[in-house]
């Protein structure tokens, strides 16, 4: 698993790629595709996922400045929360996808809880 992540945010919160989520899994971004249209009518947007297109897209390129993304050639753009992060693990029912999500959730996801906790103390 990789613990170099890329921190991607939107709407104040934690979200991973498509492609971020594929490298975690250690599958390929269309078998997260796949999965994902398979069961569409199980996720909710603004929920478990972001979809971003248009001018929305392009705003969010220039601020996040994601690596390795090219601008150019991608429409749709979806980013997903750590719900969405566990329905594909559930949808992919892979080991290495369940272990992966729960690395996301111990280093990933719970960085303000963790800052949270380290100003209290």
């Amino acid at each position: 698993m990789n613990n170099s992540l890329q921190v991607v945010e939107t709407n104040n919160q934690r979200v991973l790629t498509t492609a971020q989520i594929a490298e975690q899994y250690e599958t390929d971004v269309n078998a997260i595709q796949r999965n994902f249209q398979r069961n569409k009518e199980r996720y909710t947007e603004g929920k478990h996922y972001y979809c971003l297109t248009g001018e929305e897209l392009k705003n969010f390129f220039a601020i996040t400045k994601l690596m390795n993304a090219n601008e150019s050639k991608i429409r749709t753009l979806y980013l997903w929360t750590e719900k969405g992060a566990l329905m594909l693990a559930k949808s992919l029912n892979t080991d290495k996808a369940w272990e992966a999500y729960e690395c996301l959730v111990d280093t990933y996801f719970s960085v303000r809880e963790q800052a949270a906790m380290a100003v209290l103390r």
